[in-house]
């Protein structure tokens, strides 16, 4: 009996190997038989909680790239070659896919999947059918191994981070929230070694509903006894420990806190003293509730010269020039630093190459020599000071030569972890700018002027002949001096900081101008003649989960701005204080600084020159501008843009209107390189309010395309 059981049990084990075979090798010779067959559609059928490219994103299966993507890789260095269908990927599929709805509360969803064959184009297209079930939503959560801690820690965590409400569906990335949330607060109030329990998830079936328990070891809290340092590198002789403790700002006896280790670490970084630095609680050495600190730091060269090739998107527009600075770092001790840059660069980089004559009208760019002083502490505080002095030489085609005199002193200020706002500074600024508006400028504007006063045509041959006269009557200069105090509230809340896809920004920018020159004048008796004015800045951008991949992004933009004089004359308030449009940071289907207000010159009597150029500065007073745009990978690095963008400049808030606002739109080009992302933007005129012709009946190239290129995206 038991030989005859023998048999049959090995008789069975080897049917069911025989089988086990029979499907290995069955699946194979499919494998085999498809290898050669393109993968050029993945579907699915059934996902109506969950959007497909979500899906798509966690499988191994891939479509195979359009035909154009695969010509690209056969005969340049980018592009992506076909993907072939292969059988044995699909199990690996399906049960990704199913973990993926259970980790989102779908814990009955089924999943089953086809291949569809194509003999005679050799392709196959791959179909996931999905039956999602009903959702589980949270129903209670229950937190245990806090009982022993601090009162106000247990209460704000209760309070403030533990709240699941019981319309969520459930998530597991909701439970490792709540847990890392949990335990970061802990870590911050001392508890440095706290741990978790497995997440018991209790799921009630019939109801549809998930019981979670969390369950933490906090251990001690822990008292920091001793603040260490190790220095390496080829300074680090040159920079003493204490100067490290100081700047790190951690203190002995009070509770270990990560987050604090981590602004320690930042604050070491701004110095620029060092190539790299760790701030880290010693384990090892802990006695007790009591854990050393360490330092570690790697102190670099303190001098050194740094030749650069300049591309930037300063005044909305790409800047291509070559500079060389110096620097000495803890200059003087304290970790100071002492900087010495000039720079030269053009708005134009044809121009640029091709006349280096600064004194030449026909280029426009600047020219910068600056030295500044920075250094991490202020009267004993851990306040960011910087301070600057400059010169710096602008031009503008056809426009004006600008010479510019100034010093700034700026304050960074930490905020508290609690505050709403990231960073606030402070900071006062002293110039003095020279203005020597050149002749094609001057004869456009008084030809305006006349226009207005005489009702003259701009065509006409007497305007033409009595604006070269008056023009060429006067070299039109202005000098101004301004103090302006300014005030700087940002708040970032975004996820990625180069390719933000989700949170928004603020921005707040106040500036006073004068009021101080004002009340020294009148403390000293001096003459005080300069415009006294505020000038308020707000920008901010959101970016809305239109996608719900990493790889795209779709933004929005506004900035508003307004210049309010309240005393003296708001014409001399110089030229770089006022606002422009266009650019390849504003309205991309302008030039750079082209969008400025209409010249008002036809309340100016004839008789009074001054008063009729003092009118040409350029630039407005009040301003609105704004985008939406739509950001999306391609391939690898490489992606793509869509944008619509808005605005325009006023001479003053009371002359804004709708009509006035000025429209673009366009695409763009996209290289994500590894410090910042390269793009290319073709804008196009949409609406023009100084030219009303259908879109379709203006010339593309000369009158409707312009073409920017710029280093990081436009907002």
């Amino acid at each position: 009996m038991k030989k005859d059981h023998f048999y049959i049990k090995n008789t069975f084990n080897l049917l069911r190997l025989t089988f086990a075979l029979i499907i290995i090798f069955s699946a194979s010779y499919v494998a085999q038989d498809l290898k050669d067959y393109e993968l050029t559609e993945i579907s699915f059928e059934g996902n109506e909680s969950i959007p497909s490219s979500d899906l798509e994103s966690i499988i191994l299966s891939a479509e195979s790239p359009g035909w154009f993507i695969q010509f690209l890789d056969k005969y340049t260095w980018f592009g992506e070659p076909p993907v072939y269908f292969d059988v044995l990927l699909v199990p690996n599929d399906i049960n990704s896919i199913r973990k993926f709805y259970f980790d989102r509360g779908f814990f009955e969803a089924v999943i089953d999947a086809e291949h569809v064959v194509d003999t005679l184009d050799n392709t196959v297209k791959l179909v996931f059918k999905i039956t999602e079930g009903d959702p589980s939503f949270f129903r209670d959560i229950s937190i245990s191994g806090l009982n022993n801690i601090d009162g106000y820690v247990r209460e704000n965590i209760i309070r403030n981070i533990i709240s699941i409400d019981s319309t969520m569906r459930y998530g597991r990335n909701k439970v490792e929230e709540t847990i890392l949330n949990v335990s970061g607060q802990l870590k911050d109030h001392g508890y440095m070694l706290v741990s978790n329990d497995i997440p018991q998830v209790t799921i009630d079936t019939m109801l549809n509903k998930v019981d979670l328990a969390l369950n933490f070891k906090t251990g001690y809290r822990y008292w920091i006894n001793d603040v260490r340092v190790q220095k390496t590198g080829v300074g680090r002789n040159l920079v003493e420990e204490d100067l490290l403790k100081d700047i790190a700002g951690i203190k002995k006896d009070t509770y270990y806190s990560y987050f604090n280790a981590r602004k320690a670490q930042v604050r070491l970084y701004r110095t620029n003293l060092f190539r790299s630095v760790l701030v880290n609680s010693v384990v090892a050495d802990t006695s007790a509730d009591r854990v050393p600190m360490m330092i570690s730091a790697d102190v670099g060269l303190l001098n050194e010269v740094s030749p650069e090739l300049i591309l930037n998107n300063e005044n909305n527009a790409l800047n291509f020039g070559f500079g060389i600075g110096f620097a000495r770092k803890n200059f003087l001790g304290d970790a100071r630093k002492l900087s010495l840059n000039t720079s030269a660069a053009s708005e134009d980089i044809q121009d640029f190459i091709s006349n280096f004559s600064i004194s030449d009208t026909s280029i426009f760019g600047y020219t910068d020599a600056r030295v500044a002083i920075q250094q991490p502490f202020l009267f004993g505080e851990l306040i960011n000071t910087r301070w600057e002095s400059y010169v710096t030489l602008q031009k503008r085609k056809d426009e004006y030569n600008a010479t510019i005199y100034g010093t700034k002193l700026t304050l960074d200020f930490e905020l508290p972890r609690i505050t709403y706002f990231n960073s606030f500074s402070l900071s006062f600024n002293w110039e003095l700018s020279e203005y020597n508006y050149q002749d094609p400028y001057l004869i456009d504007g008084y030809s305006i002027f006349l226009a207005n006063l005489n009702g003259y045509s701009l065509d006409s041959a007497r305007v033409n002949a009595t604006r070269i006269v008056k023009a060429d009557s006067i070299n039109y200069r202005t000098r101004s001096t301004n103090a302006i105090l300014g005030f700087d509230l940002k708040a970032k809340k975004t996820d990625d900081f180069l390719f933000p896809t989700r949170g928004y920004s603020l921005s707040l920018n106040l500036d006073d101008g004068n009021a101080i020159t004002w009340l020294v004048s009148k403390a000293t008796g001096t003459e005080f003649d300069s415009p006294m004015y505020v000038k308020l800045l707000f920008n901010t951008s959101a970016y809305l989960p239109v996608y719900s991949q990493k790889t795209s992004a779709f933004g929005l933009k506004l900035k508003i701005g307004n210049i309010f004089t309240y005393k003296g004359n708001e014409k001399d308030i110089p030229a770089n204080q006022r606002f422009y449009a266009g650019g390849s940071n504003s309205n991309r289907g302008w030039k750079t600084r082209q969008l400025v207000p209409d010249l008002n010159l036809g309340n100016v009597s004839d008789a009074d020159l001054n008063e009729v150029f003092r009118g040409l500065t350029p630039g407005g007073f009040f301003m609105v501008e704004g985008s939406v745009e739509t950001r999306n990978r391609i391939i690898g690095k490489f992606g793509g843009a869509a944008f619509i963008d808005y605005g325009n400049t006023w001479g003053n808030i009371s002359e804004f209107s709708f009509d006035k606002i000025a429209v673009g739109g366009g695409i763009g080009l996209r290289y994500y390189s590894d410090f910042a992302p390269i793009r290319i933007d073709f804008g196009f005129k949409l609406y023009d309010p100084d030219d009303r012709r259908s879109f379709f009946k203006k010339r593309l190239f000369s009158e409707t395309l312009e073409f920017h290129l710029g280093i990081g995206e436009a907002f």
